[in-house]
């Protein structure tokens, strides 16, 4: 009897003890949460921290170089972290989508290239593997216009001589445009309007617009379909005759619109858009890293908002529109449409 209530008095003193430590294993694994929690808070608050690379799918020197080579400083100044270019040019802009693709999906990538039309011929040409679905478009910055150059001193100085050259002597006069661009399927749409074969002009394609300005430039060719606002500082080489656009622009007074060119002579037709220059970054950011692309949208945005990087641009020729991820997307879908009514020039 003496034993069993010396041990009831050794059970009852140890309870308290036990239940004592309770609130205390309680409160450790409560602040180990929270600093868990904590890190990651701190995690996503200091992101980035290493460089980010905008991968440009063409050459450098072109209209889509420039417009990241002209963002990137002004995005690592937001972002707080160097932001590098690197030009992955080739295959009409499939090399360097792909490679793209191929990074990891953590923001610490972008790219600059163009979804309408480019990505229209790589995925309905060359079946590139990739569709919309797989990016997040986060702004169309720059749409650019079709110009119709020819070199300072050429043997055609307006875009009557040139519709006149081609009518004359079909196959003769030479055109240069980038392959797969707005400009390309123009090439052709004015080839039909003048009830022509894309043949009646020795078309000369390059893989990027730099390449053809110089050899515009350079008298190599009789003219040129180029994007316009890319080209406007080397207009002391070359000149323009034509805009394919609604209205003339103030920055070439006195250079005709096509349309105004080819209603003369009894032909009406629908051009479609020049190239859609657009930052970009992957589907599935929004969803795995939240706060990363919050940050990334947020600074891009206020960017094309600044007054000091808005002069900056326009004073390069780099446009600067911002649209947003929604009105992006819906705006490369209704080019599609356009696209899709001119889809046998892809055979070409």
């Amino acid at each position: 009897m003496t034993r069993m209530m010396k041990n009831l008095a050794r059970e009852t003193t140890r309870t308290p003890r036990l239940f004592a430590r309770r609130p205390v294993l309680w409160m450790l694994a409560s602040a180990a949460a929270a600093g868990k929690l904590a890190v990651r808070n701190v995690a996503a608050a200091t992101w980035p921290d290493e460089p980010i690379t905008i991968v440009v799918s063409t050459k450098a020197g072109g209209g889509f170089d420039m417009m990241a080579r002209n963002l990137a400083p002004a995005l690592a100044k937001e972002l707080g972290v160097p932001v590098n270019v690197l030009d992955k040019e080739g295959g009409a802009m499939v090399i360097g989508t792909r490679y793209f693709l191929s990074q990891p999906h953590d923001g610490n990538t972008l790219l600059v290239t163009g979804p309408a039309p480019y990505w229209y011929a790589d995925i309905n040409k060359f079946h590139a593997g990739y569709d919309l679905k797989d990016f997040e478009i986060l702004n169309v910055q720059w749409t650019d216009k079709t110009g119709v150059f020819v070199p300072k001193g050429g043997k055609y100085q307006s875009f009557k001589d040139i519709i006149d050259a081609i009518k004359a002597h079909p196959g003769e006069v030479s055109c240069g445009v980038v392959r797969d661009s707005g400009e390309f399927f123009n090439a052709g749409i004015l080839m039909s309007a003048l009830k022509l074969p894309l043949s009646a002009i020795r078309l000369v394609t390059y893989e990027a617009s730099a390449p053809l300005r110089t050899a515009v430039a350079g008298g190599q060719l009789d003219f040129a379909l180029v994007s316009l606002e890319a080209s406007l500082s080397m207009l002391s080489l070359m000149t323009a005759v034509a805009i394919f656009n609604d209205t003339p622009i103030p920055e070439l007074p006195g250079t005709p619109t096509a349309d105004s060119v080819l209603k003369a002579e009894g032909i009406t037709t629908t051009f479609v858009p020049s190239s859609m220059r657009a930052l970009i970054t992957y589907a599935d950011l929004k969803e795995k890293y939240p706060d990363r692309y919050a940050r990334l949208r947020g600074a891009y945005e206020k960017v094309l908002h600044d007054p000091d990087f808005l002069a900056k641009a326009k004073k390069q020729g780099v446009g600067t529109d911002w649209l947003g991820p929604e009105q992006s997307l819906a705006q490369i879908k209704a080019a599609y449409a356009i696209f899709d009514q001119y889809k046998s020039l892809l055979n070409q």
